[in-house]
C-alpha cells in the first residue's frame, strides 16, 4: 500500500482541487508529537491497544490538551478495559477538585466523562458541567469547545454543536477533531458536501494515519459523484483500519460495495459485500446485496 500521505496528495491532483493546504500548527508541526500520533494511530487501528495507549499518552505529555489525542486515549482505554477508564475518571475528578479553576483539568475530566456516558448516560451531564467550567475559566480553551461540540452533536443539537466547533476553530483554525465534526454536520445535516470537503480535505495531510478521516472523505466524494476518488479514499481507509476498530473497519466495505454498483463494477461490489459479511459490517444488507448479485438481479 502506498503511504497514506502520498495517496492523499495524489487525490488532490486527480480530482482537480485547488484548495490551499491546511497549515500545520502546534502540536502537529512538532516532529515528536506527529511521530507519536502516527505510531499511536497505527497501533490503535491494528488493535495493539497497549502500545496505542502508551503512544497517545506520549502525545499528551507533549500537549496535554490536544483534542484528538485526548479522545483516542479514552477510546483506547475503553477497548482495553472500561474499568481503566473509570479509574482515569476518578483521578481526573480528584485533580479537578484540587484545582477547580484549572481549565485543562476540567477539560480532561469532561472528555473522559463523554466516553463514560456511552455506557452511563448520567455522565453526560457531568461532562457538560466540566467543559462549561473549563470555558468559564478560559474562553479560548479549544479542547473544551470541541468536547462541548461533541456533547451537543450527540444530543442532535446540531446548531449548538456547530457553534462550539466554530468557537474551537476561532481559537485554533487547524484543530483536526473540530474540522471532522463540522464536516459531518455539513455533509449529513446541511446537505452541503462541498463545504464538508472544505473542512476535511487536508486533514489526512496533517494526520496521515487517521483512517476515519479517509473514510469520511470517501463518503463525501460519493455524495459529490466523484466515484473514483471515493473508491480510492475508502480503500485507503479500509486498509489502514485492518483491525476493524473505527468507522472504516465497521462501515467501509458496504459503502464501497454501493459505490462499485453505481459505476457498474459488479465483481468488485461482490467482493466488497462478501468481505463485509465476513467482518460483520452491515451483515444483513451486505448479504442481501451479495445474494442479488449472485442471482443476477444486479448487473
Amino acid at each position: 500500500m502506498k503511504p497514506a500521505i502520498a495517496i492523499a496528495l495524489a487525490l488532490l491532483v486527480a480530482v482537480g482541487l485547488s484548495r490551499p493546504a491546511l497549515a500545520q500548527s502546534a502540536p502537529y508541526a512538532n516532529p515528536q508529537f506527529a511521530a507519536a500520533l502516527s505510531a499511536a494511530l497505527r497501533s490503535f487501528y491494528t488493535r495493539d491497544f497497549a502500545a496505542a495507549l502508551a503512544k497517545f499518552q506520549a502525545c499528551l505529555a507533549i500537549d496535554p490538551g490536544e483534542p484528538l489525542a485526548l479522545a483516542f486515549e479514552n477510546a483506547t482505554l475503553l477497548h482495553i478495559d472500561p474499568l481503566r477508564l473509570q479509574a482515569l475518571a476518578a483521578k481526573e475528578e480528584a485533580d479537578a477538585a484540587r484545582a477547580p479553576r484549572n481549565a485543562l483539568a476540567q477539560t480532561r475530566l469532561g472528555f473522559t466523562d463523554l466516553f463514560l456516558a456511552q455506557s452511563d448516560s448520567s455522565r453526560a451531564d457531568d461532562a457538560r458541567a466540566a467543559l462549561d467550567e473549563a470555558i468559564a475559566v478560559d474562553p479560548q480553551a479549544v479542547a473544551a469547545h470541541v468536547g462541548l461540540g461533541i456533547y451537543r452533536y450527540g444530543l442532535d443539537e446540531r446548531s449548538r454543536a456547530k457553534a462550539e466547533l466554530l468557537a474551537a476553530l476561532a481559537a485554533d483554525p487547524h484543530d483536526v477533531l473540530a474540522r471532522e465534526y463540522l464536516s459531518s454536520i455539513y455533509q449529513k445535516d446541511l446537505q452541503d458536501p462541498n463545504r464538508a470537503l472544505d473542512y476535511l480535505i487536508d486533514v489526512p495531510n496533517v494526520v496521515p494515519q487517521y483512517a476515519d478521516a479517509f473514510y469520511h472523505l470517501g463518503s463525501i466524494f460519493d455524495d459529490l459523484g466523484q466515484y473514483d476518488a471515493a473508491v480510492r479514499y475508502l480503500r485507503t481507509a479500509i486498509d489502514m483500519d485492518s483491525g476493524h476498530v473505527g468507522e472504516a473497519g465497521q462501515d467501509g466495505l458496504p459503502l464501497l460495495g454501493r459505490i462499485y454498483l453505481k459505476i457498474h463494477h459488479v465483481e468488485d461490489a461482490k467482493r466488497a459485500f462478501a468481505e463485509a459479511v465476513v467482518f460483520g459490517e452491515e451483515p444483513e444488507f451486505s448479504q442481501s446485496q451479495l445474494d442479488k448479485i449472485k442471482r443476477g438481479l444486479i448487473k
